[in-house]
């Protein structure tokens, strides 16, 4: 499935499990879907911090579901169920999290035309109401076989996301899963994840076998956002907390969770160690693309090579540069005649320390690195090593 190429943060495809495959061309959604997804919930102890979607939905496939009235009440528990599964997963969060769809659909007419789908997504990034919305849910409901898959894209006319849900005729969305069982719901629960600026972080999984480096493998922390199910991760629950009261996401946000500075000391035998070399390999999760999980091609690697100074010091500025460098800088792999730079960002480092015949790694990963910055504000980060 194309996505727009305007998008300006990572763009997430799962695969979402299908159900209802008995009568495609009639989805009978009476009765409405109950049960408690539909119930009253406890009213959370802290602030709610409300999100409101923009739903677009294609005029057939609103009538295979039953009509305007229906659909609206089921998209309306479904929300809620989504909400449950944002808040209900073990997190940190200082605020409750609510996700609720807009008073009015916005319907489009494919005519029949399934290449149509794709026509009106891109005007789903045109201008938005931001005084009644806040993002928008693009759903295409009955597309090709083999062509379903939610992603998520930044970049819209007035700020938006856009969560585009684009699935096959066998899938119900409303009753592929029941709650808390994973599907559409949980599915657009991790989109919304990126609409709140987080990334995918299976990104960052880096295999041992892919690692000819030390040869370890790097796993981050379980969460919604792609290492696991109902738990978000510590970075997730700080990133979500800053960006709360941002219905659209500040420009340089990916910018401004980063601290700006990194000091690395080194010590040996108690004592700070001079001319101790650090290597710095970049690494993502490039298995996914066909390229290596640490980039370590010869003649244009390590991405930085640093030795420490008389008091056993490293000192990098600008760090969101490290993670984030400009195209085509050293050290940054090519985009051409092969892109092996997918995102075009690092999304760990590993850290090679050389003491004379004496090797030592250690993982540097942003998820660390902006959680700290994220809860205490501290514009520096520091990390010592012990030889």
């Amino acid at each position: 499935m194309d996505v727009v190429k305007k998008f300006v943060f990572i763009i997430c495809s799962i695969t979402v499990m299908l159900a209802c495959r008995s009568d495609p061309d009639n989805l009978n959604p009476g009765p409405e879907v109950g049960g408690n997804e539909g119930g009253n919930e406890p009213e959370p102890e802290v602030e709610t911090i409300e999100y409101r979607a923009q739903i677009w939905v294609d005029k057939t496939d609103l009538a295979r579901y039953g009509g305007e009235r229906v659909f609206k009440n089921n998209l309306k528990k479904m929300f809620r169920n989504t909400t449950r599964f944002w808040n209900e997963s073990p997190n940190k969060f200082k605020y409750h999290f609510s996700f609720v769809p807009g008073d009015e659909l916005h319907i489009y007419d494919i005519q029949g035309n399934k290449a149509n789908y794709k026509k009106f997504n891109r005007e789903a990034y045109g201008d938005l109401d931001i005084t009644k919305y806040d993002f928008v849910v693009f759903f295409a409901l009955d597309v090709d076989k083999g062509e379903g898959g939610l992603s998520c894209g930044g970049g819209g006319a007035s700020g938006q996301s856009v969560v585009n849900a684009f699935l096959e005729r066998t899938t119900n969305i409303f009753t592929d899963a029941e709650y808390p069982n994973q599907g559409t719901y949980s599915n657009l629960g991790h989109e919304y994840g990126h609409v709140r600026g987080a990334q995918d972080l299976y990104q960052y999984k880096i295999s041992a076998e892919n690692n000819r480096i030390s040869h370890e493998a790097y796993i981050p922390p379980a969460c919604n956002m792609g290492t696991g199910y109902r738990v978000w991760s510590d970075y997730c629950s700080a990133l979500f907390n800053y960006t709360a009261h941002q219905k659209q996401l500040e420009k340089n946000l990916h910018k401004n969770i980063f601290p700006e500075k990194l000091v690395i000391s080194v010590m040996k035998d108690g004592a700070p160690k001079q001319g101790v070399k650090i290597n710095f390999y970049g690494t993502r999760a490039g298995g996914y693309w066909g390229g290596p999980d640490v980039y370590d091609a010869e003649g244009n690697s390590p991405y930085l090579a640093e030795k420490t100074n008389s008091s056993g010091k490293i000192t990098l500025n600008n760090v969101y540069k490290m993670y984030i460098p400009d195209e085509g800088g050293p050290g940054v792999p090519p985009k051409s005649p092969k892109d092996e730079f997918p995102f075009s960002r690092w999304y760990c480092f590993l850290l090679e320390i050389i003491d004379g015949s004496t090797k030592k790694y250690m993982w540097l990963s942003d998820l660390d690195m902006c959680l700290q910055h994220l809860e205490t504000g501290n514009k520096t980060y520091e990390i010592t090593i012990d030889l």
